[in-house]
């Protein structure tokens, strides 16, 4: 069976550095440089909400929206585990945020991060404890 050899810059650490990169982008509420880490065809799939978003287009859209529906944003990764030979991070993270309507969201998630050999997203799966803002 023959080995996949990662990239001497995609190492563990530089691995585990990009989802605090995206969480921190999505907090800032930075659209631009949270699209900048994702590879063109990306998916990202709200697997408790039965929702997949295709494109860095439908990505924006749904992120521009959620933002844009935000009064507050905070993501903190509480777990991590990353596997360099296949490019995969799994993340167990909180979120917590407050909608313009007023709703008060106190979320447990976690995260499925797949990045090419450029150190781009081409899949997230997201599970969500509770409703999904992400809409």
């Amino acid at each position: 069976m023959a080995t996949t050899k990662t990239p001497i810059s995609l190492t563990h650490d530089a691995l585990a550095a990009l989802p605090d990169s995206y969480f921190k982008t999505v907090d800032e509420r930075n659209i631009d440089a949270l699209l900048s880490l994702f590879a063109p065809n990306a998916t990202v799939t709200v697997q408790t909400g039965n929702i997949t978003y295709s494109g860095v287009s439908e990505i924006r859209n749904m992120f521009t929206a959620f933002v844009n529906n935000s009064k507050t944003l905070s993501h903190e990764v509480k777990n991590i585990v990353v596997d360099p030979v296949s490019r995969q991070i799994v993340t167990e993270q909180t979120y917590s945020g407050e909608l313009m309507d007023g709703t008060q969201n106190d979320m447990y998630n976690c995260n499925i991060f797949n990045v090419d050999e450029d150190g781009k997203f081409t899949r997230i799966i997201i599970w969500m404890s509770g409703a999904n803002p992400l809409k």
